[in-house]
């Protein structure tokens, strides 16, 4: 008897336990299909597009998200990986019919705001750093050091251009003007790019866009921006254009691991990229 209350009481917890788990697991599957506000950050200088453009990519399918939320706090980066994030935002935008709202922290400027400009709607505080319409080469010389080293580089090159910006020479009359093309039309694409977005800015974009930084509000003033508000108004402004009538579930980016690997071809990457003019 001692024997079948023993297994009668173990037989009883497994029942609880077996029910307690379905609860949980209908909860949580009622959870995962609420629908979603995801926050993606993009932060410091913008040297690699892949990252973003990979966490972006995962959320097409998820359908359960129904907008994105950008936390933007960059001063801008390379102008080639700023436009590739751009250009991935518009497709994503085309693809799914998912809402993403950009909100400017401390500073959103040059390569930064050129990805605003692919939001559906642009949120910044009053004393938000935004703008810096324009593009900058830079690169460096150590000519003089490798004299003081006695070391000669000898240089052997298919054209006159070939070197241009290289550390280990002077930059001659003929580079100069060569590298201030190549800044020019990454200039007007640039611009081309704000006055496509947001044609408001076309009658005064030479006026705008030498390079210089305004507050949240004055660019909000000037049509840089949409909204001066906070994250949350960004997220209340995100459940409103995607047409979430309850209250959304918050969905904050994972930080990702970089392993060993990643973190020495990003080395080598940048190392790469301070042997070449940069265009930012």
């Amino acid at each position: 008897m001692r024997f079948l209350r023993k297994f009668r009481w173990i037989l009883y917890i497994i029942v609880v336990i077996l029910v307690l788990r379905g609860i949980a697991s209908f909860f949580k599957d009622s959870e995962e299909g609420k629908e979603s506000i995801y926050i993606m950050n993009l932060r410091d200088t913008i040297v690699f597009s892949e990252p973003f453009v990979r966490e972006l990519r995962s959320l097409e399918k998820r359908e359960s998200i129904k907008a994105v939320v950008i936390r933007i706090n960059s001063p801008g980066g390379a102008i080639g990986a700023s436009q590739e994030i751009f250009q991935e935002i518009e497709k994503f935008k085309e693809k799914t019919k998912k809402k993403i709202i950009c909100s400017i922290e401390n500073v959103g400027a040059s390569g930064a705001y050129y990805v605003s400009l692919s939001c559906d709607k642009v949120i910044a505080l009053p004393g938000s750093i935004v703008g810096s319409i324009g593009v900058i080469s830079i690169f460096f010389t150590a000519d003089e050091l490798l004299d003081k080293a006695k070391i000669k580089p000898f240089i052997v090159k298919s054209g006159s251009f070939k070197d241009t910006g290289t550390p280990f020479r002077k930059p001659t009359e003929s580079d100069i003007k060569y590298l201030q093309s190549v800044v020019d039309e990454l200039f007007e694409q640039f611009k081309q790019d704000v006055i496509t977005k947001r044609p408001n800015l076309s009658a005064k974009i030479d006026e705008i866009a030498d390079g210089r930084i305004f507050s949240g509000r004055e660019a909000q003033k000037l049509g840089l921006i949409d909204y001066i508000g906070t994250f949350s108004d960004a997220i209340t402004i995100a459940k409103e254009l995607a047409g979430i009538k309850t209250e959304p579930k918050i969905i904050w980016q994972q930080k990702r691991k970089i392993d060993l690997l990643e973190e020495i071809l990003g080395i080598k990457e940048i190392i790469s990229k301070i042997l070449t003019p940069i265009f930012m």
